[in-house]
């Protein structure tokens, strides 16, 4: 039954990604359409959904506390990031998605998946953890994740960058560095930190705005999924690379950390399957939006969902140990 509940959390988001798919081979997604779903999730519905995430999840005393919990898993996410900088450039990974490869393998996805499969495995008690790594995840791909994919080069013969990312290639980095995702992260801080409460409509349209980020999601890597005609898909050695780090060296490195910060077991083991969860999904929205390589997003969020069908069950043996 756990593990019944646990890959409900991942069927649905697969299905969710079925209908993208689906529409978009009936001809519902012309080029105009699908630039604007990343530019849509990411300047309209990401900013709200972050700021009601933390206002809901956080009271300001919790923002103060937890910064002592979130120790571990930014360090974490920082070797990470290193660790993938440093083997892709040995492996020599392409440059379109050098950025990408590394944002990849560093964040997991805490939120869409995190919750359902930890409140499965753990109960409701581990969700403050769950949240824990969400705050540490969001704070580190906001910022470095962000700036790493802006970073990345365009594939010859690929559309012009949005106009919100057009222009010279720092101008393009200066501005990943204060997007609207960001905005909405500090937003959402300050506010909690400074007790103010916003008035009931406003969080209402909010919250309804930043509904919107899943779903949209989830199609528009259906719709790039099926632009690739996955009939002629092969896994690359940059993807393998990326799904190896991303799911079976971050929970491992997790869990080599545990014993240095003597954390509550509960906190430990949901930090262990929270590093070992798939590619964040706004990885395939932002290669989109700054018109990188989507494909290569699309397919890490895919395919690492896909593996977590395998991987989820031999953590969950590996902790109960």
């Amino acid at each position: 039954m756990v593990l019944l509940q646990a890959f409900g959390g991942v069927l649905s988001l697969l299905l969710v990604v079925g209908v993208g798919y689906v529409l978009a081979g009936r001809g519902w997604f012309p080029p105009a359409v699908r630039g604007l779903l990343p530019r849509l999730v990411t300047n309209v519905a990401l900013p709200p959904f972050l700021m009601c995430t933390i206002l809901r999840s956080f009271g300001r005393e919790d923002l103060w506390h937890m910064l002592q919990g979130t120790l571990l898993p930014l360090l974490a996410m920082v070797l990470m990031y290193a660790l993938a900088y440093a083997v892709g450039r040995a492996a020599g990974v392409e440059r379109r998605h050098f950025g990408l490869f590394c944002a990849c393998v560093s964040n997991p996805n805490t939120i869409f998946i995190g919750i359902p499969v930890n409140m499965a495995l753990f109960g409701e008690e581990a969700v403050p953890y769950v949240l824990l790594y969400y705050f540490a995840s969001t704070s580190f791909f906001w910022t470095v994740g962000n700036y790493a994919i802006s970073r990345d080069e365009r594939a010859p013969g690929a559309a012009a960058p949005l106009p919100e990312a057009d222009g010279h290639p720092g101008a393009r980095r200066r501005k990943a560095l204060v997007s609207a995702p960001v905005f909405g992260f500090i937003a959402g801080i300050s506010l909690a930190l400074l007790h103010v409460e916003l008035p009931g409509f406003l969080l209402e349209a909010a919250r309804l705005v930043g509904s919107l980020t899943t779903p949209l999601a989830l199609i528009y890597i259906g719709v790039t999924l099926h632009e690739m005609d996955l009939r002629h898909l092969r896994v690359t050695r940059d993807m393998a690379l990326a799904l190896t780090g991303r799911m079976a060296v971050s929970p491992l490195l997790v869990w080599v950390l545990l014993p240095l910060f003597g954390l509550p077991p509960l906190m430990g083991k949901v930090f262990v399957m929270q590093a070992s969860l798939p590619v964040l999904m706004q990885v395939a929205i932002l290669s989109g939006y700054y018109n990188t390589d989507p494909e290569f997003g699309s397919l890490m969020v895919s395919l690492s969902t896909l593996a977590c069908a395998v991987t989820i069950p031999v953590y969950m043996l590996l902790l109960s140990l």
